[in-house]
């Protein structure tokens, strides 16, 4: 398989600089992953992320999220499974037009073409938007592909299409170790979040928790759906926006690409 060098060009996202609120709460989010995981004998655990409704902040989360377990020195691959909406390569400062994941799942390319994002953290993007996107999650060669990465890290995260939008989340919920659940504060209501949810579990999905995002760091507010469902934790809302507009900003200038 390809792969492209470090991007030197990464918009500052989870670091050392980010507010403490911010660090404690994808350290609380990672810590509370890690006590899910109960078997490793197949290989790398595989986390997904989705939501009822776009504009959630989900992966702004799975990456914030991905970057945190490289810094307990885990191995880690991102893949951008949302091949209608895309937004991994440009949170990164990547391209989206060498060979994705699209490319890879239809047969256009045997190989594709992983980024070095950082240290002990790789990317796979979505590739160029194709007319199929579930059926490609669906096919098997997906499920494969998988098998063979999970022998290569320690820990993989897929960014998922909204639930609530359509169902590429969960054509393939048998590969999958577990669903985060991303809801964002004042924007998602119970209703479309319990819907969305029951929906996943009908079709053997397993949820391992739901993150709150968008709210307040000042304060320390969590979503509970009864007891079926582990607490999450919250992201600060400026934090997160701040490190769009970056990638936005590096995207726009060709002449640091």
């Amino acid at each position: 398989m390809k792969k492209t060098v470090k991007n030197d060009l990464e918009p500052k996202m989870l670091d050392a600089e980010a507010p403490f609120a911010v660090r404690e709460a994808f350290n609380q989010l990672r810590t509370n992953l890690i006590y899910t995981i109960t078997d490793t004998a197949d290989g790398a655990p595989v986390f997904a992320v989705t939501s009822s409704r776009e504009h959630t902040g989900k992966s702004t989360v799975i990456a914030n999220l991905a970057i945190s377990f490289t810094q307990i020195d885990k191995k880690v691959l991102l893949i951008d499974a949302d091949m209608r909406c895309p937004v991994l390569h440009d949170l990164f400062g990547f391209d989206n037009k060498r060979q994705g994941l699209s490319e890879l799942l239809s047969g256009i390319s045997k190989d594709v073409t992983i980024r070095g994002v950082r240290k002990n953290l790789d990317l796979i993007t979505s590739g160029r938007i194709p007319p199929n996107p579930s059926e490609l999650i669906a096919c098997p060669r997906f499920s494969e592909y998988l098998d063979a990465w999970k022998k290569e890290y320690d820990i993989i995260f897929i960014d998922f299409p909204p639930i609530g939008i359509v169902t590429d989340a969960v054509v393939n919920s048998k590969a999958i170790t577990g669903y985060i659940f991303t809801v964002r504060s004042g924007r998602s209501t119970a209703k479309k979040i319990n819907a969305s949810i029951e929906a996943m579990e009908k079709l053997g999905a397993k949820i391992v928790g739901v993150v709150l995002n968008d709210h307040s760091i000042k304060g320390a507010v969590y979503y509970r759906r009864g007891d079926k469902h582990g607490r999450y934790v919250k992201e600060g809302a400026k934090y997160a926006e701040s490190a769009k507009l970056s990638a936005e900003k590096a995207d726009k200038d060709p002449a640091k690409k």
